[in-house]
Formats: structure tokens, sequence, C-alpha cells
């Protein structure tokens, strides 16, 4: 067997010994979500060919590669499924809260509210000349003209809010992106022209990063022949190598965020996806929708509650005036609505027709457009309920899809991670397996050891 015997032992216990720290790092990392369970393969030495005869006499053992248990289409699909995930999970939050604004579990409502302003109203018509019931109109009126004030308030509050963590996902975005370039670079450095090293722990960050940042953006992914992610988004490069382009923001006249490519300056539509994807939907459509249908609300009522007062003579016997001011424009006037500060001395509520004292026709008007169909076929109280409910159907629908992708996602990251995890009932079977190896080697090598000590130092002794 000779000292060629010695070298094929020795590579033996090489990669035996490279085999089981491979197994330790892998139970090491055991509790490690983000980590890939590496396994060592074995490659065969290349023959040598003697002088005698032309034999082929293999040399032993090689470490071919030290790689990661994965499955990439798995991971692409995870990433894909994550996207529309990460939209729908943040939208729902977002109209839960817009939900939670509205309060139509409670009594204070503002369904509520319009109830007795409107009882009030009818009351004023059976006794119009009691200022203890104009006051309770007034007072039913200035609950209005609070509550939708409130409401408008709170959904521009939710939409500033939805603004600053549009900023927030932005920057956590170029930060990822930054990082995926970085260990681009670090990885590319390990693994050198014909290296055998594999640099998979940097692999698994990288790999995490790219999870979290298609839960946020609707990326693709996939790995060039040097090891480097190349992320892409609608078509163009975010990380190429050590190439990186950052999301640019720029901001409108009212201070709101919009997100461009950096090098392109091309506004970026994320058409439905990704967690950012989310917020910008619901602050650009979901919750401008239900602010706009507020204002509608408001200023129609307003406005026609406003032509009947006009119309209207006072207890003083004077021409009314408008009753709710501040709701000229459409827009924002669930915001601005104010009741005329006026009509503070009771007696300026305008409801008689003829200008009598006992005529509360006026009133008896006002109270009749609580009936009236004045949005289409819809009256007062329907349009608000069905303001309600498109709320609860968005909401519920974008529920139902991101508790639907929630499921699947679990579901293709338990395959994956029945793949990847660490098993340490398998390792533990590694282990025993290499280190038995290693023993069977040492013995090898002690027993080429005994032999070659056996014809240096015996041979030849005989006849002495």
């Amino acid at each position: 067997m000779g000292f060629g015997g010695l070298y094929i032992s020795i590579t033996g216990l090489q990669a035996s010994r490279q085999s089981l720290n491979t197994v330790s790092h892998n139970i090491s990392n055991s509790n490690n979500k983000n980590y890939v369970r590496q396994s060592v393969l074995h490659a065969t030495n290349p023959y040598t060919v003697t002088q005698v005869g032309r034999l082929e006499i293999g040399t032993g053992v090689n470490i071919g590669e030290i790689r990661q248990i994965r499955d990439e289409f798995l991971d692409l699909k995870l990433r894909r499924e994550i996207s529309s995930f990460g939209y729908h999970y943040a939208k729902s939050q977002i109209l839960e809260d817009v939900e939670a604004v509205f309060n139509e579990i409670t009594s204070s409502g503002l369904q509520s509210v319009m109830d007795d302003f409107w009882n009030n109203w009818n009351e004023l018509y059976k006794e119009p000349e009691s200022l203890t019931i104009r006051g309770l109109v007034h007072e039913a009126s200035v609950a209005f003209v609070d509550t939708v004030n409130h409401l408008s308030t709170q959904l521009s509050n939710i939409k500033m809010n939805l603004n600053n963590q549009i900023l927030i996902k932005v920057d956590e975005t170029n930060k990822l992106l930054n990082r995926i370039g970085e260990l681009n670079h670090q990885i590319k450095l390990v693994e050198g022209e014909k290296s055998k090293e594999k640099a998979n722990d940097f692999r698994d960050e990288r790999n995490a990063l790219l999870d979290r940042l298609a839960e946020l953006i609707p990326v693709t992914a996939y790995e060039n022949s040097f090891g480097e992610a190349i992320v892409h988004l609608r078509g163009k490069e975010l990380v190429s190598g050590n190439f990186i382009s950052t999301i640019d923001i720029e901001q409108d006249s009212d201070g709101l965020a919009h997100i461009y490519f950096h090098n392109t300056n091309e506004k970026i539509d994320l058409n439905g996806l990704g967690e950012l994807g989310g917020f910008i939907d619901a602050r650009d459509e979901s919750v401008t929708y239900y602010m706009d249908r507020l204002d509608i609300l408001v200023h129609t009522v307003a406005t026609e509650i406003n032509k009947l007062h006009s119309n209207g003579v006072d207890l003083l016997g004077d021409t009314g005036t408008d009753f709710f001011v501040g709701v000229d424009n459409l827009q924002n006037a669930a915001a601005n609505i104010r009741v005329n500060p006026d009509l503070f001395n009771f007696n300026k509520i305008a409801i008689s027709q003829s200008g009598a004292i006992g005529d509360g026709v006026i009133a008896k008007d006002i109270y009749e457009l609580r009936n009236t169909k004045l949005f289409d076929d819809m009256t007062v109280d329907d349009y608000y309920r069905d303001i309600l409910l498109s709320l609860g159907l968005e909401r519920e629908a974008s529920r139902t899809i991101a508790t639907n992708q929630e499921f699947l996602i679990k579901s293709i990251d338990e395959k994956r991670k029945s793949i990847s995890a660490v098993s340490l009932d398998e390792e533990m079977a590694d282990m025993i397996k290499f280190q038995h190896s290693y023993v069977a080697n040492s013995r090898v090598i002690n027993a080429v050891d005994e032999m070659i000590e056996t014809i240096v130092n015996r041979v030849g002794i005989v006849g002495r």
C-alpha cells in the first residue's frame, strides 16, 4: 500500500472532519429561522497511473462542494405570493382603522347623530315658536357638524399617517437594496474564480432580505453565474452586482409622497402588490374615496337645508340666512362645515313660510329631506349606509384574500422547511456516520504505519 495508502486515508480524515464541521454548523443554527441546511458533497480525487502495467490507482476523496439544501422554485413561488399577502394585509388593517373612525357600533356614530338631528327638526315643526326646541335643533346641528368635522379630521390623519408609513417603507426598501448589493459583493469575493468555497451564510442573509423585500414590493430575483442576486421591479433592475438603483420620493403640493425609479425618474406603479403598494392605494384610493363620499353627503345635506332655511322667516320677522356655512365648495365640505354663528340667537332659526309665528312648514320640509332621494336613487340614510357597506365589503375582501394568502404562504413555507430546515435526527445520523468514517480512516493510517515500520525496521534482520 505504501505512502499512497497514507495519503488516501489522510484525504478521508480531512473529508470526514469537514463533514463533521458542517454537521456541527447545522446543529448550532437549528433555531435560526433564516438558516438553510448545508451538506458536504464528497468527490473522487483524480486517479494516478502506475509505470508498470498502466494501472489506475485511486488517490482518495476531496470536498467537491458545501451546498445549501434548498428549492429555488419554492423561494420564487413564496416571494410571488408574499407580495399579494403584504398588499391585502396592509390594506385590511388600514380599512379596519377607517371602520373604527366611523364608529357605528356604538351610539356615538354619525347615524345616531343624524337621527337626533332629523327628529329635532320634526319636533320643531310641531312647536315652531318653542325656544327650547329651537335650542335642541341648534344643539343637534352642532353635534352633526362636530361629528362630521371629527370624521374628516380622523380620515385626514389616517391619510397623513399612511403618507409617513410610505416614507418609512421606502426607506426600509432602500436599505434592503443596499444591503443586498453589499452581500453580492461579499459573496463574489468569497466565491472567486475557480474557488470551491461557498458563502452560504451570506446567502442565507441575502435570501431573508429578498423575502422581506418581496413583501414590501413585487420584485423578482435570480442568481447569476457569479453568485450575485439580480433584482427586478416592473422590468427595471434595482440590484445587479454592485449596481444599486434605489427608489426616489417626490412630494406633491399636498405633501403626499410618490415613488419613482432613481435613474429614469419614471413613476412606479406597484399594481396592487406589496405592503408599500397597499399603503399607497389605501392612501390615494380607499381613504380618499370615503373622504370624498363624506364630503358629498355633508355638502348635499347642507346645501338643501340652506335653500329651505334661507327662504324662511324667523321669529324676528326677518328673512332667513344659510343655516350652515363653509360648504360653498364640495371639496373638504365635511372639514369646513359650521353652524351659522348668527343662529346662536335661536330666534333667527327661520322655519316660517308665511311669516306667522306658529308656522313651521320650513322645519317640516327640512325634516322631509331625510326621506327625499337626494343621491340618485338613495336617501341620506341610504347613502350613508352605502358608504358603510362599501367600506365593510372592501375590508372583508382584503381580509379574506390576506387570510387565503397567509394559508398558502404557510403551506409553501412548510414545504420549504421540510427541505431546507435543520433536522436534529438527520444531523445526529450524519454525525455518527462521519465519526465512524473518521475512526475507520484513522485505523487504516495506523495499519499502514505498522506495515511501513515493519518494512523499515525488520526486513533484512533475519540471518544477521
